[in-house]
């Protein structure tokens, strides 16, 4: 099996007022603590980990890891990003970019908050940082939601996470089959539409493959910026794997089964992470 470098981040952007009074869809908002009790779940497992966060949180990380191996990277996530922040907040509140989204989906936090927006499309970033700065050990790198584990059974028992993944792919994984990307035009409409296939939460690849997949959501990234669009990973990695199929394998973890990454092992091999 091979061994596996976990990297995430949090910040928080003021989802405690995510409410339905301020324009949100309803029970999305979360606290820090809920997000601190979450990764207390993942915080279990005894890979490697590199996680980005504020320097004002570091300590409450430090404690929840415990002295498992972990490197903890600070930043100011409010002064550092604060151009591309303001683009995505002009094209969030364009008139043209309202029109485009249904009115059904309005209330989600990719049409609202910069902060959520900017945030997800980060991850790759991350990723790449820690890979630059040398802080990444193992031959794999996975990205895990700072808050992916809801409970402590969402591991699965695992101590310390491994799989024998394809090293000349990157590795997405998806809650619904029958993703066909025929245009540019339907990706777009995906993302207008939240048509959600690929999950945010989880990608994993080798170190190589990161930096090359890094250089394709960049290119994804302006290009939707070009065009007056916004939209949260999954979007955009809806748009790569359009525009790069072969450099992407599609791991399927079920119908909706957002939490299912680490239930796929033994005789479910086959069945799960296939598509």
């Amino acid at each position: 099996m091979t061994t596996i470098t976990i990297v995430t981040a949090y910040f928080d952007i003021g989802r405690s007022q995510w409410t339905s009074q301020n324009g949100f869809a309803p029970r999305i908002e979360r606290t820090t603590d809920e997000y601190m009790t979450w990764f207390s779940n993942l915080a279990e497992l005894e890979n490697d980990m590199v996680i980005f966060t504020s320097p004002d949180l570091k300590p409450r990380i430090e404690e929840i890891r415990r002295g498992k191996p972990t490197t903890i990277v600070t930043l100011n996530f409010n002064k550092k990003f604060c151009h591309i922040r303001r683009r995505i907040a002009s094209i969030q509140s364009d008139v043209a970019f309202k029109l485009r989204t249904p009115v059904e989906q309005r209330g989600n936090p990719e049409f609202l908050s910069a902060d959520y927006v900017l945030l997800c499309n980060l991850k790759t970033y991350f990723v790449n940082q820690a890979i630059r700065q040398g802080l990444i050990k193992d031959d794999m790198v996975a990205w895990i939601d700072f808050g992916y584990c809801r409970d402590s059974d969402t591991t699965n028992g695992i101590k310390k996470w491994s799989w024998p993944f394809n090293k000349e792919r990157m590795h997405f994984f998806t809650i619904r089959r029958g993703l066909k990307l025929r245009t540019l035009e339907s990706v777009f409409n995906c993302m207008s539409g939240n048509h959600v296939y690929i999950i945010g939460g989880v990608l994993a690849g080798a170190l190589e493959k990161w930096q090359e997949f890094y250089r394709l959501v960049w290119q994804c990234q302006k290009e939707a910026l070009s065009e007056g669009i916004v939209d949260d990973d999954q979007g955009i990695f809806l748009m790569c794997y359009y525009y790069s199929p072969d450099m992407i394998k599609l791991n399927y973890l079920g119908k909706n089964r957002w939490f299912d990454l680490f239930r796929c092992k033994g005789k479910r091999t086959i069945r799960t992470f296939s598509h």
